[in-house]
């Protein structure tokens, strides 16, 4: 018996991993990085220094009920479960394939929560507004409105997964009925009694403007404050990864195997993937103005456009990029995560010279 991966998660974030204006992942190749230089970034890169990745209790039971570990990793999770090493035949060759001592049904589902860590994570992430009742969902299993979450072996972006405020009331109604996370108190409705029918008939009232009963408006509001419930300790998005997903996503295969009375491959049996499925996400840094402050000229100076911010790195600002433009010789550095502010739709970074 050997553990062998079932499928992987890295969750990648470009504050940690770009470089000024160099990208560890671009759309063009002009604005990346070179192969050495997102190794030597990699190889510090930490995702549990600012991030956790925590599986509900469900997926807590599940890994002990089928011999499955989760592990974390630097990069996001490893799963693996035990497995009993069989033959299955490729052409004119034998080849070993890995067979889950305790099998997993096409509906067995993984489900994580990504919750922040550092308290300045919102400043240097571009996310959504953590006051909003949206939710980020990645699935391998299409719904309506959010996208496919595959392990095609491409690096997906964070942003394609926010689902909509419809959407998030769905999600923890679906995980409160798993009896996932304790509510908000006192509970004005009782989750595992309230039909499904009855989530979407109230949505679609929203939908159409349409006067909600008291009772209507006590589960909408429920499921509103437990999607803010979630989002106030730290929950920014939920992970659920199905055996049997779509788009290629699936976590296993049913192969013919050896029987070994016989010799010949005409044993079906659940099998591991050759390669483990990989799922990449990867987390965009917030831009903002930087807006710089020279006190002994009494002095304010804004970039003329939004910069990345980046851990590693410099952005290059010269004085032609701000306004107004200052006479002289100026340095301006490049801002820190602890000092930004809002106004309307804008961010701008503060700081002093």
């Amino acid at each position: 018996m050997v553990y062998k991966t079932l499928f992987n998660i890295d969750v990648l974030h470009a504050y940690f991993l770009d470089r000024g204006e160099k990208k560890y992942h671009a759309a063009n190749a002009s604005d990346e990085l070179s192969d050495k230089e997102k190794n030597e970034l990699i190889r510090s890169y930490n995702l549990f220094d600012f991030i956790e990745v925590v599986p509900n209790k469900r997926t807590k039971i599940l890994a002990k009920n089928h011999r499955i570990l989760i592990r974390n990793h630097s990069k996001g999770l490893r799963v693996l479960t035990s497995s009993l090493k069989v033959n299955s035949e490729e052409g004119n060759n034998t080849v070993e394939r890995y067979n889950p001592i305790i099998e997993l049904s096409d509906d067995t589902t993984f489900t994580f929560f990504i919750k922040i860590k550092d308290r300045f994570f919102l400043n240097y992430s571009d996310i959504t507004d953590k006051k909003n009742n949206r939710l980020y969902l990645l699935t391998n299993v299409s719904s309506s409105v959010s996208n496919l979450f595959t392990s095609n072996g491409n690096i997906e972006k964070w942003d394609e997964f926010l689902i909509t405020e419809r959407e998030s009331r769905k999600l923890v109604y679906e995980l409160e009925k798993e009896q996932e996370f304790d509510t908000v108190s006192p509970k004005l409705v009782t989750i595992s009694s309230i039909d499904e029918s009855l989530i979407e008939s109230i949505e679609d009232k929203i939908v159409a403007d349409t006067s909600l009963t008291e009772s209507e408006s006590d589960i909408y509001n429920y499921l509103n404050n437990s999607v803010q419930h979630l989002k106030n300790t730290g929950v920014i998005g939920v992970l659920k990864v199905k055996v049997a997903g779509e788009a290629n996503s699936d976590l296993t295969e049913i192969v013919d195997t050896e029987n070994l009375e016989t010799g010949l491959f005409d044993v079906q049996k659940q099998c591991l993937l050759k390669s483990a499925p990989d799922f990449q996400i990867y987390i965009e840094n917030k831009k903002t103005y930087w807006r710089y402050k020279q006190q002994s000229e009494n002095q304010i100076m804004v970039t003329n456009q939004e910069y990345p911010l980046t851990k590693n790195g410099k952005v290059e600002i010269e004085k032609s990029d701000v306004t107004p433009q200052p006479q002289g010789t100026l340095f301006f550095p490049n801002p820190t995560i602890e000092s930004i502010t809002q106004e309307e739709q804008d961010y701008y970074s503060e700081i002093f010279i």
